[in-house]
């Protein structure tokens, strides 16, 4: 099933619309020949548990600076005792209970783990909705700030001459499009597409035959009309000047999206196979981040984010590893086991889908200009107080990214404890931007400004 009409101009407009708008930050010129940075951010509903990521090195340094061991604790973030980064070697990161995956591809070594970085701004509950990618507070579905995806593709060294800004795509509760993950700024949501065969249609229908290359005509022809219908608008109107400005602002976008299409027109790229369709949500995630990964490697965009039951959908059913929707998976696994393993299983068999996909760049050779973000959209918990947030970083070597190690901030009390927006600045440094400030609304929560020195290289 395609996108409608109206979802599709709504995704449209609102999507080229917010690209036109955003600003673009200084940087230093980067060098003939430099990598060239590419970015994909994994995001996890209902956040997941410290414990999943810790390996067995790293669980006896965290021990050492605990009044008592973290046993079989899933968080301990109030437990934290040290004020200064725990910096640490781990080649056994395949030993953390849902990283077996890393070691199997061969990853392990091009991996960190980040635990203890905070980000209370964001208020925790059920889901951050846009907070996490954006390190600022969504209240009533409105979005308060731009995310890190989007800042990062509009930036020159990034962007490039990409037809995308960025591919954003994810698994969902039914609806076509998710507007609560993503955002260009505030009130201004970046959608997210949940239907597989309508994002492989807008990536590769230019490049396909069948319903995915009759469906990118449809849409050339849908942009066409609707440029001559506004521009004979404009023409026309008389009326107040600031609607005539609103008229000008849709025609831009819709400008922006014929150039996305006349720029894949030009392009020579061999279609990968369609997303298979009846999919349970593991699989279909998987599919989904083989596509996102495709449209890296195949040069449609440098950004690509994938959701797994973010924004409103955190009561997903993962079918094929329980029965029970995540929302009360998380509530039961409190007092039952069973529970607290499928909430681990779901963890682990996304990793395990991730780790298979992002193979794909290591084989293609781009991994090292490929920072991989895995992270979840609340917290440590289901409802988290967003005082931890685990991070799992695969790749970006190229770009100045330590690999093989462990990283434990001091906790959200300690004023040696740093924030998601910290790590938002590193890849903003990474992508050759000076960037020190992302998530201007944490206010007096913010410890530090700038980058997490200790993953830079």
């Amino acid at each position: 099933m395609s996108i409608g009409r109206r979802d599709f101009f709504r995704l449209g407009l609102v999507g080229a619309g917010g690209a036109l708008a955003l600003s673009r930050l200084g940087r230093p010129a980067r060098a003939e020949g430099a990598a060239c940075p590419r970015f994909l951010f994994v995001v996890e509903g209902n956040g997941y548990e410290p414990a999943l990521v810790l390996s067995d090195s790293a669980r006896a340094a965290v021990d050492e600076t605990l009044e008592s061991p973290v046993g079989d604790a899933r968080w301990w973030y109030r437990r934290y005792r040290h004020d200064r980064p725990l910096v640490l070697d781990a080649p056994d990161l395949a030993t953390a209970p849902a990283l077996g995956a890393l070691a199997e591809h061969g990853l392990a070594d091009q991996a960190t783990v980040l635990l203890g970085l905070s980000s209370r701004i964001i208020g925790g509950g059920h889901s951050g909705y846009h907070g996490a990618l954006t390190s600022t507070r969504t209240v009533r579905g409105r979005a308060a700030g731009q995310s890190i995806d989007a800042l990062l593709a509009t930036l020159d060294d990034v962007r490039r001459d990409t037809p995308f800004d960025a591919f954003r795509v994810g698994i969902g509760t039914g609806r076509p499009v998710d507007f609560g993950t993503c955002a260009y700024g505030p009130g201004r949501a970046a959608p997210l597409i949940l239907q597989a065969d309508a994002a492989y249609e807008l990536a590769y229908g230019a490049f396909a035959g069948g319903d995915a290359g009759a469906a990118f005509e449809r849409r050339d022809r849908m942009l066409r009309f609707a440029a001559r219908d506004l521009e004979a608008a404009e023409r026309r109107f008389d009326g107040d000047p600031s609607e005539r400005a609103k008229l000008g602002t849709h025609g831009e976008s819709i400008g922006a999206l014929l150039e996305a299409q006349d720029r894949l027109r030009e392009m020579s790229v061999e279609a990968p196979p369609a997303p298979e369709a009846g999919l349970s949500p593991i699989p279909r995630l998987g599919s989904l981040l083989d596509l996102a990964v495709s449209t890296l490697i195949d040069g449609l965009t440098s950004v690509a984010v994938v959701g797994s039951g973010t924004g409103g959908a955190f009561g997903l059913t993962y079918s094929s590893i329980s029965s029970t929707g995540r929302h009360d998976m998380q509530h039961q696994s409190a007092r039952d086991p069973a529970m607290r393993q499928a909430v681990w299983d779901v963890t682990t068999a996304e990793v395990s889908e991730l780790a298979r996909a992002v193979k794909r760049l290591d084989d293609a050779g781009i991994l090292g200009e490929t920072v991989v973000v895995y992270v979840g959209d609340n917290g440590e918990q289901h409802h988290s107080t967003a005082s931890e947030f685990p991070v799992l970083l695969i790749g970006g070597g190229d770009l100045g990214l330590r690999g093989g190690r462990t990283v434990v901030y001091p906790g959200v009390a300690s004023e040696g404890n740093r924030q998601l927006s910290n790590l938002w600045n590193t890849l903003g440094y990474l992508a050759g931007a000076t960037l020190d400030d992302f998530g201007g609304e944490e206010g007096d929560l913010r410890r530090a400004f700038g980058p997490l020195g200790e993953l830079m290289g």
